[in-house]
């Protein structure tokens, strides 16, 4: 069984949206899973991609953008396709609508805007 953590932001800055995706990834990988990110558009895939670079002062999330490099062995990846990469296991969604492979992850981090019509869609 898939299980599935929401995540309720109090706010709708685009940036907190990411940097919470990216302590759910950090997590995640220091706990040894596999993470995938999905993301709405290359754009959004490229400033997630900026800010997992600077995350940390100390270090850096080890990540890369899935469809740009397929062959990465990054424990973190970052997609924004319908593609996905095999063998993760936890997936963070930051797209509005659930992508159809969700079925092919263990765990998923739902993150959710404050605003009635994104907690709507959420559930």
């Amino acid at each position: 069984m898939i299980q599935v953590d929401f995540y309720i932001l109090q706010t709708n800055v685009k940036q907190r949206k990411e940097r919470l995706a990216c302590q759910i990834a950090d997590k995640a990988w220091h706990q040894n899973y596999q993470v995938y990110v999905h993301t709405e558009s290359q754009m959004a895939a490229n400033q997630l991609d900026m800010m997992m670079w600077v995350f940390k002062e100390e270090s850096f999330l080890p990540h890369d953008i899935y469809y740009s490099n397929t062959s990465s062995i990054a424990p973190i990846q970052i997609g924004y396709t319908e593609q996905y990469c095999n063998g993760m296991e936890v997936l963070i969604n930051l797209s509005k609508i659930v992508p159809p492979f969700f079925k092919n992850f263990q765990r998923i981090a739902e993150i959710v805007d404050c605003n009635n019509m994104e907690r709507e869609a959420g559930r």
